[in-house]
């Protein structure tokens, strides 16, 4: 009797367990384990309970791993942002493709996987939890989503392995009747594992597939980026050329002010010929003979090339909106009467 008693209850609690679980399937979904961080250099705690967190720390690296990481390391945040911006996502065959990170998102991880990178130990991986506006044809309007993964570099190369690629983070219909206006609690996101392939909709891609030394891990691994050191000279080449030099800046400066003065010149010759000067000054004027241009500044003058860097500034200042219309017409008349 005392036995019929036992497996009824045994039965009932089973029942309740399997109800709870199909019920409640991702009321625990969302949480990220902490047992293996190591230390966090930015963090936003959960909008309300059960929502995701966003970080940016170091974790212990994952068990059985064969090879340790080449850390800590140094990199810059923008060869990183650089790196990390040629990747896109496409989530729909049909669709263009988008940033797989947002300006926000590579914001935050160009200046904080920097820091964690160069404290890290090599039995230690750099993961994110972050989220930024992003737009598609897929919503009405721009709206943060949600991406996490795993950043480590091995063997002298980048790896990046996502493990959620801009998870939705809009409350659910029931979760909006509640009160929750701001993020769903039933989400369920990961930060990518060695062992363990990451589940997406659609494909990531190279933005410019003529940039070299961007691959997967393996046909497999769609989840899995490795940036080599082919990657990281081509980020580096396109940084430097979006510079000018100093040298260059100053010559360009130095273009600005003689062009400006050039410029002030008729203004100036206006105010002379409306001046009457006293008498006796007048007569100094008479005694005094005419400066005749020297026939080397004339030569220059009329040189082809010269007149081909000037009509090349006075464009560069027109496009930068530092000349009018009537400026601009005027000086470069001047300059072409000189052929």
């Amino acid at each position: 009797m005392f036995f019929k008693q036992d497996r009824k209850k045994y039965v009932y609690l089973l029942v309740c367990f399997i109800t709870f679980i199909f019920i409640f399937p991702k009321a625990n979904l969302a949480k990220i384990s902490d047992k293996n961080a190591i230390k966090t250099f930015w963090k936003v705690l959960p909008i309300i309970p059960g929502a995701a967190k966003y970080f940016i720390r170091t974790e212990k690296i994952e068990k059985k791993t064969k090879v340790l990481n080449n850390h800590p390391i140094k990199i810059s945040d923008d060869i990183l942002r650089k790196m990390l911006k040629q990747l896109v996502y496409k989530y729909d065959r049909d669709e263009a493709e988008i940033p797989l990170f947002s300006n926000k998102e590579l914001l935050l991880l160009s200046e904080y996987i920097p820091q964690a990178l160069l404290t890290a130990k090599p039995n230690e991986d750099v993961t994110f939890v972050v989220k930024g506006p992003h737009k598609s044809a897929r919503w009405s309007f721009s709206e943060d989503r949600l991406t996490a993964g795993r950043v480590f570099i091995s063997d002298n190369k980048l790896n990046l392995i996502l493990g959620s690629v801009q998870v939705n983070l809009q409350p659910t219909l029931a979760e909006r009747y509640e009160g929750n206006v701001w993020e769903t609690a039933k989400l369920t996101y990961d930060i990518g594992h060695r062992r363990k392939k990451g589940k997406y909709e659609g494909l990531i891609m190279v933005y410019d597939q003529n940039q070299k030394g961007i691959y997967r891990k393996s046909k497999e691994r769609k989840d899995w980026f490795v940036f080599t050191n082919t990657a990281y000279k081509q980020a580096v080449d396109d940084i430097n050329q979006n510079k000018i030099g100093k040298e260059q800046y100053k010559t360009l400066q130095q273009q600005i002010d003689t062009l400006q003065k050039q410029l002030n010149q008729p203004q100036q010759q206006k105010q002379q010929r409306n001046y009457t000067p006293p008498p006796q000054q007048q007569q100094q004027i008479k005694r005094a003979s005419p400066r005749k241009q020297s026939p080397e500044n004339s030569k220059n003058n009329n040189d082809p090339k010269v007149i081909e860097q000037r009509l090349k500034t006075i464009d560069s200042l027109y496009n930068k909106g530092m000349l009018s219309d009537e400026e601009y017409k005027r000086k470069r008349n001047e300059i072409l009467k000189g052929l």
